[in-house]
């Protein structure tokens, strides 16, 4: 289910000198201890102007990083005794708070002392520890002492034209409560989805605002995309100077736009994308090498040339922080005369580039990279399909040029040396299938099928890796500043619990987990190649890895295994790209960052890199939401209808299923196996039949039938049509003892809640999306 809101996502510009006080202000602060320090204090201990120094507090306030005591000094949360942090509420009406990095626990709020606190709001809560029944532990519980910021200015939810008093009832499942509202200005029809702006959030009152806009009601084409886009606040239309900066940006490239360029126009060049791509920002040619190396140029769109620093257009993909890709629908990062024209690599226009050139030994390593700008032409606007036809048959078409063909021969040899080096180093090839939703021409879903990942996919991944590897090395060792791609190793806890799975399965996990290689899953990878459980295990593993992030700070890949990498190849699709470029920009020009300039670009960068993780996975939830709509809407039609599929997720309530052919994830409650009473043994990742000893595991196939779908929720329901055979010896209770679980689900027939406990993505990513990692 949707979450109400995402940790909020910057939707303002940063300063640099606010960038490096905030940086700096939790060290100031902390020196002056619970007493605080005054603002004549900390504007001399951060050497900063009044006007400055309230714009940092008030900053640091809504983000909970420090609070004003009754006596004007501020102080750090921590040192008042406080937990900063933001708060997500429960179906039984508890607040959980997941503090701010580096601020302690978790917290557990009762209703009670949540006040007016929602969920996704951030808040400073004061929290205690008290003794957990049947002594199992401390655990922490507190109550809400400040809300710092609500995370949302509006609200999405349905209609409900009451006579007396209109409100709106919210999209968001967390969000129980109703929205006052005043009767609507224009026609709004019962139960049609509307956009609330909020004007009162009242203390003891309920919430109230104004309807500002009509989404449609649910059914009707589009709406999907508009509540989920509406509801994690992601901008769709571009302010109106930013477009005005696009539309006086030229047609086409200009003579004065050559100077300092390589003039690459002769290269022959071609650009390999999906069928229905629309902007093309990576162009790859070959060449032979000196000696057995091949000779590789990657050319990605200079958007850099175009969109200054600080300008509308700059300030707009910044906010955005990434293009968001749903079925059948894309919401650029940048309006469609840069994203689809200008900085669009057509076939037959020469186009501004960065080109990174490189030589692959026979051994798969890189060497003599270099980058430079440049601008080239591309050949042809190939596919992944027929490129992947002409390298499996070595076949080429009669009107593709001689050079053509031969510089796609050199690419794929190129990728395959590099993967195969990537692949000594220990690095992790997930190739899971992805599904591709099927659309009809109004945007609903009519099937799904697995997306194709052919040979010509697999060598544009491997050369826009080895560019990213390559422009990594060169900002490190030209000592300049960028924003660096990083994927931490995965916690040891995490990895415990994936042992366990796996040694259920016969796989054992070996080493030290602490300090896991890669290389170590990268062989459970390849152990379970081939087996019925291949799958699930895949995605198990891919589960338990740490989530990639960006910092300004190159701390290494663990998946890719290498110490150096970011994100350069899509400046149209990432602002972090369009970073990297600018800095790289720099360092061909010479320009060297020291001192006091350095450290303002460097705090402006953490900006940059916290706000783009957190955009990027807001685009993530997105696409995930969307796609999970559509299921539910193609899954009415089919109540009733059998399915095969696999176990994913087993819980006290009952286990989650996906379905083999569709890719469709439902939910078999615990109250639809009425053959026996199951318990739930958490260990195993199992339920298991207290009588018949029958059980249903984590991977099991099962065959199911749909019994319908929630529309509220967009919960698909399902029952299992053939019981396995016995698992496990029959459990013996001793007479009289209730099951925990009949108690708790079966038995009173209330159903916990639906969302399981690790996401999937179920739609195709694109392959712009995946190309670089």
């Amino acid at each position: 289910m949707l979450r109400s809101t995402q940790e909020p996502v910057k939707d303002q510009w940063v300063c640099p000198e606010v960038a490096l006080a905030l940086r700096k202000l939790a060290s100031v602060l902390r020196d002056f201890g619970a007493q605080g320090a005054s603002l004549n204090a900390l504007s001399q201990a951060l050497q900063l102007p009044a006007s400055v120094l309230r714009e940092t507090l008030a900053l640091a306030e809504a983000r909970a990083l420090a609070f004003a005591l009754p006596n004007g000094r501020w102080a750090l949360p921590e040192q008042a005794g406080l937990v900063a942090g933001v708060i997500r509420t429960t179906a039984k009406g508890f607040g959980v708070l997941r503090p701010i990095k580096g601020q302690g626990e978790e917290v557990v709020v009762p209703p009670v002392a949540l006040k007016t606190a929602m969920d996704g709001v951030v808040v400073l809560v004061r929290g205690r520890r008290r003794r957990q029944r049947r002594g199992q532990g401390p655990t922490h519980f507190g109550e809400v002492v400040q809300v710092v910021r609500r995370a949302r200015a509006t609200i999405v939810g349905r209609f409900v034209p009451d006579p007396v008093q209109p409100w709106v009832d919210p999209f968001a499942r967390r969000l129980a409560m109703r929205v006052l509202v005043d009767p609507p200005p224009f026609p709004v029809a019962p139960q049609e989805f509307v956009e609330v702006l909020v004007e009162e959030y009242g203390e003891q009152g309920p919430i109230s605002g104004r309807v500002i806009r009509t989404l449609g009601l649910a059914g009707q084409p589009g709406v999907d995309e508009e509540v989920v886009l509406a509801e994690l606040g992601i901008p769709v239309e571009f302010p109106l100077q930013a477009l005005e900066e696009a539309e006086a940006l030229p047609l086409e490239v200009r003579p004065e736009d050559l100077e300092g360029r390589v003039d690459l126009r002769q290269q022959p060049a071609v650009t390999i994308d999906g069928e229905t791509a629309k902007d093309f920002d990576d162009a790859v040619v070959a060449f032979p090498g000196p000696g057995e190396t091949v000779e590789v140029f990657v050319h990605i769109a200079d958007v850099s040339y175009y969109v200054p620093p600080y300008s509308a257009l700059d300030l707009a993909a910044r906010q955005r922080g990434c293009s968001v890709y749903l079925p059948g629908r894309c919401v650029p990062m940048f309006p469609e005369r840069l994203s689809n024209h200008l900085c669009s690599l057509l076939p037959q226009a020469d186009r501004l580039a960065f080109t990174v050139r490189f030589l692959v030994t026979p051994e798969g390593r890189l060497a003599d990279y270099k980058a430079f700008r440049s601008v080239f032409c591309s050949r042809r606007r190939c596919t992944y399909t027929e490129v992947n036809a002409w390298l499996e048959t070595d076949q080429f078409p009669p009107d593709l040029p001689a050079e053509v063909a031969a510089s796609l021969r050199l690419l794929d040899l190129a990728a395959r040396r590099l993967r195969a080096q990537r692949e000594r180093r220990g690095s992790i090839d997930f190739d899971l299938p992805e599904p591709e939703i099927l659309l009809d021409p109004e945007g609903f879903m009519t099937g799904v099928r697995e997306a194709p990942r052919n040979r010509a996919h697999r060598l544009i991944e491997e050369l826009m890796i080895a560019a990213n590897e390559a422009v990594a090395r060169l900002l490190v060792f030209g000592r300049q500043p960028g924003i660096f791609r990083v994927h931490s190793r995965p916690s040891p806890g995490k990895l415990a619990e994936l042992q366990a799975v796996l040694e259920e399965f016969g796989v054992p996990l070996v080493g030290d987990l602490e300090e896991l290689p890669a290389a170590e899953l990268q062989r459970v990878l390849a152990a379970i190649e081939g087996r019925p459980e291949q799958r699930f295990l895949e995605t198990l593993i891919l589960r338990s890895l740490a989530r990639a992030e960006y910092l300004p700070e190159c701390r290494g890949h663990y998946a890719l295994a290498t110490d150096f990498y970011l994100h350069f190849t899509s400046p149209i699709r990432r602002y972090p790209d369009l970073v990297v470029h600018r800095h790289l920009a720099d360092l061909l020009a010479g320009k060297r960052l020291a001192g006091s300039e350095r450290e303002l670009v460097e705090a402006e960068l953490w900006e940059i890199a916290q706000s783009s993780s957190l955009t990027e996975r807001r685009a993530e939830e997105a696409e995930r939401e969307v796609v999970r709509w559509k299921q539910a809407e193609f899954m009415k039609a089919r109540i009733g209808q059998e399915f095969s599929g696999h176990i994913t997720g087993v819980l006290a309530f009952g286990f989650f299923v996906q379905l083999d052919e569709i890719f469709v994830e439902g939910l078999v409650h615990l109250s639809t196996l009425t053959d026996d009473r199951y318990r739930y043994e958490e260990e195993g990742h199992r339920l298991v039949g207290e009588r018949t000893g029958r059980g249903f595991r984590l991977g099991d196939a099962v065959r199911v039938k749909v019994l319908g779908v929630d529309e509220e929720t967009m919960g698909v329901d399902f029952q299992v049509v053939a019981l396995p055979s016995p698992i496990a010896p029959p459990a013996s209770e001793p007479a009289g003892k209730a099951s925990p679980v009949r108690k708790d689900t079966a038995a009173t027939g209330k159903t916990r809640s639906r969302r399981p406990k690790y996401e999937k993505k179920t739609a195709r990513q694109p392959a712009s999306r995946r190309r670089g990692r």
